[in-house]
């Protein structure tokens, strides 16, 4: 352990250097409570022996400055010849965990250290459960919204996800599309190859997906083989670019059969654009990229259709 010793008389910081040494400490001096402040921020030192009255800071004003910093908790303990009550009880108030009458007692000063020790002991391994908890905490919520097939984002997490982008899209004023794709014939693979194959071909297309996507949104599982993204700052031509990149991403896969020959892949893609002028909700938006993906199926599929395909409007809407 490290101890920093802050003292500007010389011959206190000489007589508890040496005491601390003999125990087998490791300890640095300073004459001032700046220094000392600054060695703390250092982060080397987890006791601070601190004498209560020294040059730039006092004793209590190096306390409430250390428990201002963030970082593995420090042991404070005021040297002081000051031994009234009030006192002690303004250097605990300040953040002190300990005092040490000056002139110090060795058998009293290494039997507070010894508290000392087991104080941050305990704070380590509070510190270290706190840490344990926090990654679980993470992981849970990764799982809970992560699909365990695909590894993106599931139904829960888009849901979140359009909620957001709807909130910045009218504080920003700037729209954001909804790209949702379908697998085409995907009914096939797992009829003719089983299930197992049907899962590896997901596989494959919302990896197809994540990079065509890149940077300019989020992909989810929307449900069995639909695959959906979320797209911030879109315009019309921009969306209509993003839904072709996708589609075509898909297209140039070749997929090899467990027969060993290889076969094409296609999605059919429905996009729509959020305009923040008007007064509709996310899941408004959501309808008009399922609408146009129907669309898209219908025409043909492997292709994109980019709402408003025409006049109609897409069944059970709600307009808020």
């Amino acid at each position: 352990m490290k101890i920093l010793v802050a003292d500007d008389d010389r011959t206190t910081r000489v007589l508890l250097t040496r005491t601390l040494v003999a125990w087998g400490y490791e300890v640095t001096s300073v004459d001032n409570g700046l220094d000392a402040l600054e060695a703390v921020r250092g982060g080397q030192f987890r006791v601070v022996l601190s004498d209560w009255e020294m040059p730039g800071l006092h004793g209590p004003e190096l306390c409430v400055r250390v428990r201002e910093m963030s970082g593995p908790y420090v042991y404070l303990m005021l040297l002081t010849s000051h031994g009234t009550s009030s006192h002690v009880v303004e250097g605990l108030e300040a953040g002190a965990d300990d005092y040490i009458a000056k002139p110090f007692d060795p058998p009293v000063l290494r039997a507070r250290l010894t508290v000392a020790r087991r104080h941050l002991a305990l704070q380590d391994e509070l510190a270290s459960k706190n840490n344990e908890l926090a990654r679980a905490n993470s992981e849970l919520a990764r799982i809970a919204t992560t699909d365990p097939l695909l590894d993106i984002g599931n139904r829960r997490s888009f849901e979140d996800a359009i909620a957001h982008a709807h909130g910045n899209a009218r504080r920003s004023g700037m729209g954001y599309g909804v790209v949702l794709a379908d697998i085409d014939h995907f009914k096939r693979f797992n009829d003719r190859h089983g299930h197992t194959f049907g899962d590896h071909v997901l596989k494959c297309v919302a990896h197809a997906l994540v990079d065509a996507l890149g940077t300019a949104g989020q992909l989810f599982r929307y449900g069995g083989e639909e695959l959906i993204a979320v797209a911030p700052e879109q315009n019309a031509g921009s969306l209509a670019a993003l839904g072709e990149r996708l589609r075509a991403a898909v297209e140039q896969m070749h997929l090899e059969l467990p027969t060993g020959t290889l076969s094409s892949i296609s999605v059919s893609v429905g996009t729509a654009l959020f305009d923040p002028t008007e007064a509709i909700s996310c899941q408004v938006v959501i309808d008009f990229a399922d609408a146009s993906l129907y669309q898209a199926k219908k025409l043909g599929r492997n292709r994109v259709v980019c709402w408003p395909f025409d006049d109609a409007r897409p069944p059970h809407t709600s307009q808020f």
